[in-house]
Order: C-alpha cells, then structure tokens, then sequence
C-alpha cells in the first residue's frame, strides 16, 4: 500500500505508520483524474480510490476524543456524506463497496455517525431551546436558518409525504388523523417539517393530522416536548410519548401512519425484529415508512429490506423511493396486512 500511495505523490514507502490513505484536503474526483493523466503507471482506479478515502474518513473518526460537533468532526462528515451522495454507474458503486475491509468496516462507520447524528439533534435542540425566553421566531431562526442540515429535513419530508400519499389506496375517503413517530429524538424535525408540508398543501377544510413523537429515552421526550413549547405555532400539532418501540403496553392502532426512525436499529435483523414487533400494534391497513438507503449511501445507512419472508407475512411492500439529491436516505412505505 505506501508504495502504491508514493506513486500518487500521497505518501512514502518508508512511512509504514501512517494511517491515513489520503491527504485530508485531497479530493477523490482530483485525485482519480490525476491518475487517468498518468495512464498505466499507476495500477489505481477511481473507485479503488473512493473507497481509500471512506476508509481513512473511519479510521480518523476513530481517534476523535468524542462526537460532539466541533470543527474536525463536521469536516470529516462532511466529506464523508459528500461522498457518499455522489452519483456513479453501479458498477463503480460495487467496486467500491467490494473494496477489501470496507465492508467489515461499515458496522463500525455507521455506529459512529448514528453516535454523532445524536450528538448533532442534542447540540441544536439545547441550543434552540436556551433561546425560549427570547420568544417562538428566535426559537424557530435557530432551526430553520442558522441549523444547517434544515434543508434537508424539508427535503426528506416532501419526498415522504408523496411516498405515503401515494400508497394511500385510490378511493379512500377518510383523511390521516394521526402519524406516530417512533425514535423522534431530542429534535424532532422531521415530525415539524412534515406537518409544515402538510399544512401547506391542504385544503382549507381539510383535516390537519396530530403527529405523536414517541422515544424510549425520558430525557429526550422532555427537551423535544419544551423546545416544541417554544416554537409558538409552528409547534402546534404534537404529542409527546415516552415508550419502547413495538411495547404491548403502547398501542398503535389509532395511527394511520408509523414512521420507524433511521437510527431505531442498526442492522437488517435488528430493524426487522422491530418492525415486527411494531406491526402487532398497528391496524390492518394502516402505512409503515422506514428509512433505507442505495448505493454508497449504505456506508452511513444500512439497507432495509421489507421483502424477507417474515415481513411479507405481514407487510405488503407499497413504494421504495431513492433520491438522486443531497437527501441521504431512501424512504421505504409498507401496508400493514389483514
């Protein structure tokens, strides 16, 4: 390896400590076209290339002291998303993904950024709730402009919301009246953004749904229930519930819609295990949506398939939608079976 990395100008085959594969300012796409230029000296490709980067990304998060937000961590997720969005042919996103040790290595990756994306929800929420006496438009400033990462809820929740309403069958006649949120976390965004989506798109008779946000963690429910407080309008509209996931004490019955968050399990078989738990509690007919994700976007997110055999025994697979944005995950809708 460092003398395949000296030929890039990246490293030298005395170095033999050096646990980075690339230059923390060096971007794939520079360093890929650099080696196109170089032809046959170098025995390199793109993809080996991308592949380097996500795993040096992994072993420098590694070394943070924690991951709360600062400076290094957001630089280095940030490249790390960043590269996990692009778009490539997929036979460029297999030769990644095949790269040798970058698929023992995933579990971990994706333990540290679901670590950090509670870190990050912990950080805004206490923040935007300190702000409360400072009245509901700083409170909601706080999230919608100086939050960076608002956007994309926006953008996460548009897509959803089509996804459910087109799974919704053809003739139905009874509006959604509740959606539960199952892992909202601290700072439910998206439980926020997608009633904004709804409000903004329906009729003036139509029915506004209550969104009930449910977390197995106390401390959680009670920041997300006082920064909601705080929002003036914007919060109107929600329930707080402290539960487990799937709990026969919780029943879902009365929602329409259950949203299973991206962080709630972190494996195939963990998230299945849930959602079977979670559907004994819904009523027939009534919509799962779980968070997936496609192509490179599996290294910060695992892929959720809802058409294992336990599953199709009682989920009918409606839609499964992949964004080609900056919206990382995919959105997967499931009808609960008779």
């Amino acid at each position: 390896m460092p003398a395949l990395l000296s030929v890039l100008g990246l490293g030298s085959p005395r170095n033999h400590q050096s646990a980075h594969y690339l230059d923390d300012n060096t971007n794939p796409d520079i360093l890929a076209e650099k080696v196109d230029n170089m032809g046959s000296c170098a025995n390199i490709t793109k993809a080996q290339l991308i592949a380097l980067s996500i795993l040096d990304t992994h072993t420098q998060l590694k070394k943070l002291p924690s991951y709360q937000p600062g400076e290094e961590i957001n630089r280095l997720l940030g490249t790390l998303v960043h590269t996990c969005v692009q778009i490539h042919p997929q036979n460029i996103i297999q030769q990644i993904l095949d790269f040798p040790g970058l698929q023992q290595m995933l579990p971990s990756l994706r333990t540290i950024c679901s670590e950090a994306e509670s870190c990050l929800e912990n950080h805004w929420a206490e923040r935007a709730l300190a702000l409360a006496h400072q009245g509901h438009e700083t409170v909601l400033k706080t999230l919608q402009i100086d939050f960076p990462y608002f956007q994309n809820y926006v953008d996460l929740a548009r897509l959803e919301l089509s996804a459910i309403r087109a799974a919704l069958p053809p003739n139905a006649t009874k509006p959604l009246k509740k959606i539960t949120f199952i892992g909202s976390g601290p700072l439910p965004l998206t439980s926020w953004c997608l009633l904004d989506e709804i409000r903004k798109t329906a009729g003036q008779n139509d029915m506004i749904p209550t969104i009930c946000n449910m977390d197995m963690c106390p401390r959680a429910i009670d920041v997300s229930s006082q920064l909601n407080g705080a929002l003036g309008p914007w919060g109107e509209g929600m329930e707080f519930l402290c539960g487990e996931a799937g709990s026969s004490s919780i029943s879902l019955e009365d929602s329409d819609v259950v949203y299973v968050a991206a962080l709630v399990g972190l494996s195939q078989e963990d998230k299945e295990e849930i959602f079977l738990k979670v559907v004994r509690t819904m009523r027939p007919g009534a919509l799962l949506v779980v968070r997936s994700a496609w192509g490179l976007r599996t290294c910060l997110y695992p892929a959720v398939n809802v058409t294992t055999e336990r599953l199709l025994g009682v989920l009918e697979c409606c839609a499964v939608v992949h964004p080609f944005t900056d919206v990382v995950n995919s959105v997967v809708v499931a009808r609960v079976r008779g």
